[in-house]
């Protein structure tokens, strides 16, 4: 594992989650930033054999693909390594409980209240776009999520989170996962706009932009 947020990060993760079997490592500088590979979890993985050979720059990032991105990774383990994923780790649809977009599912607090209100306003905008999927919906959904997004990037930028004057950090890739989030919904938005029929009536894509935002929200952790 390579860590781009310096040694102190590095270690913080390797006691957080007792990582015993990997090697744990981090870019001491720019200088040593890689390039046209991967980032972060959400934006794809970097893997690589145990020599140290790489066998994917960029595993499909999970805005983009959801689920299928781990399905893609689980894919490359088994034809390069031989690994194969044990029941527990594989998602499957009767797993209700781990569903983000359950009636039991409520979106944790990020310990700041003005973006836990906040996040209390995109959770009833994306609930409201969930049970009655039309134009209306999605746009009160866009507009709440869109705020959102620019007022909590303007919090991170003032607190120096995620090194955010850097091309290549943990706030470049946060950025880019909420442009991903926000250029679905603005497609949708757009050939919604564009019919005479004011309902979605296809609402598994609007459950995937949902499974989207709300695993951004939970994954934020400081903000």
């Amino acid at each position: 594992m390579v860590c781009v947020d310096g040694a102190r990060v590095a270690v913080e993760f390797g006691r957080m989650f007792d990582l015993k079997s990997v090697v744990n490592s981090y870019i001491p500088s720019r200088g040593y930033m890689p390039v046209g590979f991967g980032q972060l979890g959400c934006s794809g993985f970097i893997i690589s054999d145990e020599n140290g050979y790489f066998v994917s720059r960029k595993t499909r990032a999970y805005l983009q693909y959801g689920d299928k991105a781990f399905s893609h990774v689980e894919e490359i383990l088994q034809k390069n390594f031989g690994i194969v994923a044990s029941p527990h780790e594989v998602v499957t649809e009767e797993k209700k409980d781990e569903d983000l977009l359950s009636n039991t599912w409520t979106m944790p607090s990020v310990g700041i209240q003005s973006m836990d209100e906040e996040h209390a306003r995109c959770e009833s905008a994306l609930s409201l776009l969930l049970a009655k999927p039309n134009l209306q919906s999605l746009t009160k959904a866009m507009e709440a999520l869109t705020e959102h997004f620019q007022h909590e990037e303007e919090l991170m930028k003032q607190a120096g989170f995620g090194k955010p004057y850097e091309l290549f950090s943990p706030y470049a890739n946060h950025v880019k996962d909420h442009e991903r989030i926000l250029d679905i919904g603005y497609v949708e938005l757009g050939k919604k706009s564009e019919t005479t029929d004011s309902g979605l009536r296809e609402k598994e894509p609007f459950r995937s932009f949902l499974q989207m935002t709300c695993s951004d929200v939970s994954d934020e952790g400081a903000v």
